[in-house]
């Protein structure tokens, strides 16, 4: 009910922990939708775990954290990013677009460009 103090249910605490949860939907998935199983734990197939190894994969992984707690900083990618007006071209040779911050003044003059636009347009009709 509402308002009563929520119990701490240890048990379902470790079964989250452990990936149970995450176990019971590889089970349902690989016996209704084997392809769609195959591409939401394509990593796990890879690595031969399935569901039955789900938790002796979190138990090996938390012997490991407490073994070494402070654990290894990531690796930096050497990218460097150059920006051209609205693109960006990173070292690696991808490109992304990003729109240019423009201020509130640049704004208004947009907006009443395109407002005067419209009207002129709608005049010669």
């Amino acid at each position: 009910e509402k308002g009563q103090e929520g119990e701490y249910d240890a048990e379902a605490h470790k079964e989250r922990i452990f990936g149970n949860h995450v176990k019971e939907y590889m089970e349902m998935l690989q016996e209704e939708d084997p392809t769609k199983y195959e591409a939401h734990f394509s990593k796990f197939i890879a690595e031969g775990i399935d569901a039955d190894k789900m938790e002796d994969m979190y138990t090996e992984a938390h012997e490991k954290i407490r073994s070494d707690p402070t654990g290894e900083p990531a690796e930096k990618k050497a990218i460097t990013y150059e920006r051209d007006d609205d693109t960006v071209k990173a070292s690696d040779g991808t490109e992304h677009v990003r729109s240019n911050k423009i201020t509130l003044t640049q704004r208004k003059e947009k907006v009443a460009a395109k407002i005067a636009a419209a009207q002129a347009k709608m005049m010669e009709e």
